[in-house]
């Protein structure tokens, strides 16, 4: 049954302020303690320092990262 999750996503700029606010307020009290608590986490690839940035954009050009390529300070 995993292989047949899918992820759907949306903008919310043209939604009325309330619904929005709504829209956040769900998501703040069902997503966010399952990101507090580690069970929801990214899936990173690669960290770069940001002085080596040309190297992560040519991972991501490359098609080779899966996941997230976060840049370090």
């Amino acid at each position: 049954m995993q292989r047949r999750a899918s992820v759907h996503g949306t903008t919310l700029r043209a939604r009325p302020a309330a619904e929005k606010a709504a829209i956040m307020a769900d998501v703040a009290a069902h997503l966010m303690p399952a990101v507090v608590d580690g069970r929801l986490r990214p899936v990173v690839h690669a960290t770069v320092p940001a002085e080596e940035a040309a190297r992560a954009h040519a991972v991501l050009r490359g098609g080779e990262a899966f996941g997230k390529v976060v840049l370090t300070w």
